[in-house]
């Protein structure tokens, strides 16, 4: 139950305070006094946007706090979760400001996702075009889904988990089908490319070898006069000077210590060059030239460069290009197997899919029924005679796995029908009903929903739009009762549901000092009576309106 509003700085409000009790409170005043603006209030402590434009003037923030006398297990265990503080109270303060928007719970600060999963333990309201939305049938499945949220959540879940699955598989099919498409077209351009380096009988590091035995082979004279001058050298003196050198230096060790690191030192080098000259004759009496090898060599290397440029690849990416292009036109009859393999698999997850989307369909179908037949009670006792039906229609599996029958919320759809007058057939909701009508189906439906979610509070912003007269009481006493069993708080121009109310407020809006201020005052019994005669008068409040006002509230005591 809401116990205390505060607002301070929002719109045309400087600072009210309100101290609600249960049972029924109405709100009333003259058009556009603000009494609107106190149901905005309520609607930002139960997760409504805020937007700056709410500031009232010259002021650089707005603040709205209110607190909720609440201690069912189910909010207790949702604040535990968030880690809010919890005594049976719950304080929730929204600051609005043109840097930056603040929620606080009990003192900690919680985002509007998590005041929206609180606020639908604590309240529900009623907009005031909210009705409106019984023209739209595409609003229906919601309302539906919101009559057993935790249970429809359960099978909606299983639904999306097969849903998600069957997405990825329909992924995997499309994939293969596209690649073996391409395949297909591309069959002979494959083959030609494959026999086409095949050819070429590409090995790795070839490459740097043609080009290597190419730079030989041109250059072989060069090549052949500087060899042959290195052997001439190697078969000269110098190796045996350096050898007669190596015996002096022998000798000198016996002298001085010195030459031993001279000597060891020599060694080394001696016999290093004498394998390195080894090396020299030996390449030189190998060298050899071939014109044919060259012009072999020289063409390979330009048939490899036309491919690299061809395919815009490099040495090392044809090779491994080669090795692809061997296997997909290898695994040709293999892709027949995994396309229907995949396929297979496609059609299980669809089949899935669509007996999950079935089975949420029949709790649908269940709920459905139950909400249908007591809407119909309720629009009765509200003085509207008639059939009403929910129809909850699922659509056909096609069996052509189109993932289209598919949506996040099922493969559902929902229409309202009622028949209003006897004999002429139920027709869709929003092309029969009148205004006044239309408010008591949204009061049937609203007052379902807070009896079947165990809601202490419940809001109406002028559900009682349209109506008037006998239909008037009939409605007046429905929002009574409600009150029996929950907090209800209603704007209301009727003079049959303000004298029914508990609690009466009067919103007032007045002009000081060239700016304007509302303001909120609880009536007394007789401030009461005469704000009732004021509804029912068209002007000046009469005698007669005065009595007929204290006869209407005081009938009800």
């Amino acid at each position: 139950m809401l116990i205390k509003l505060k607002v301070q700085n929002f719109a045309i409000i400087e600072d009210i305070e309100l101290d609600l009790k249960n049972g029924l409170t109405v709100l009333t005043g003259e058009t556009g006094a603000g009494k609107s603006l106190i149901i905005d209030c309520i609607g930002l402590l139960l997760g409504e946007r805020a937007a700056s434009e709410m500031i009232r003037q010259g002021e650089e923030k707005a603040t709205v706090e209110g607190v909720f006398d609440n201690d069912s297990p189910l909010l207790r265990a949702t604040l535990e979760k968030l880690n809010i503080p919890f005594d049976g109270e719950l304080d929730i303060k929204r600051t609005i400001s043109t840097q930056r928007n603040v929620i606080k719970i009990n003192g900690e600060t919680v985002s509007l996702g998590d005041l929206n999963n609180i606020a639908l333990l604590l309240a529900d309201i009623h907009l005031q075009f909210d009705s409106v939305k019984l023209f739209a049938s595409e609003n229906y499945l919601s309302m539906v889904d919101g009559f057993s949220k935790r249970l429809i959540g359960e099978y909606l879940d299983k639904y999306r988990a097969s849903l998600d699955l069957l997405k990825k598989q329909n992924v995997c099919y499309q994939d293969l089908v596209r690649r073996i498409e391409e395949f297909n077209k591309n069959q002979e351009e494959y083959a030609y490319a494959y026999q086409e380096i095949n050819a070429l009988q590409l090995k790795e590091g070839e490459e740097q070898a043609i080009e290597a035995r190419i730079a030989l082979l041109s250059n072989y004279d060069k090549i052949y006069a500087l060899s042959m001058e290195n052997k001439e050298l190697a078969d000269g003196s110098s190796l045996e000077d350096i050898y007669r050198i190596k015996q002096n230096i022998e000798s000198l060790e016996k002298y001085d210590l010195d030459y031993q690191d001279f000597n060891k030192r020599l060694s080394e080098a001696y016999y290093e060059i004498e394998d390195i000259y080894s090396e020299l004759k030996r390449k030189a009496d190998n060298l050899d030239y071939d014109p044919a090898e060259l012009d072999t060599l020289i063409e390979k290397s330009r048939a490899i460069n036309s491919l690299k440029k061809k395919y815009n690849k490099s040495f090392d990416e044809l090779i491994s290009y080669a090795e692809e292009l061997k296997e997909l036109l290898k695994n040709k009859e293999d892709q027949t197997v995994l396309l229907k393999e995949e396929k297979e698999k496609l059609i299980n997850a669809y089949q899935e899919t669509y007996q999950r989307a079935l089975d949420v369909h029949k709790i649908r179908t269940d709920i459905a029924i139950k909400i249908a037949k007591e809407i119909e009670k309720s629009l009765g006792e509200l003085g509207l005679t008639c059939r009403f039906e929910v129809d909850v229609t699922a659509k056909e599996n096609q069996n052509d796995l189109s993932l289209d029958l598919f949506n996040e919320n099922g493969i559902d759809s929902v229409e309202f029908n009622i028949e209003t007058n006897l004999g002429e057939g139920l027709k869709p909701l929003a092309k029969v009903v009148s205004g006044g009508e239309l408010s008591r189906v949204m009061l049937a439906i609203k007052m379902l929903y807070v009896k079947t979610h165990h809601i202490e509070t419940i809001i109406f912003d002028e559900i009682d739009t349209g109506i008037s007269g006998e239909i008037a009481s009939k409605v007046a006493k429905k929002i009574k009762e409600l009150s029996y069993a929950h907090q209800v708080i209603t704007i209301t121009h009727l003079p049959q549901v303000a004298c029914l109310s508990d609690h009466h407020i009067r919103i007032n809006k007045a002009v000081i000092d060239k700016r304007t201020y509302a303001s909120a005052k609880e009536l007394n019994l007789e401030e009461k009576i005469y704000e009732i005669a004021t509804l029912i008068s068209s002007g000046k409040v009469t005698e007669k309106q005065l009595e007929y006002a204290k006869e209407l509230v005081m009938q009800d005591k």
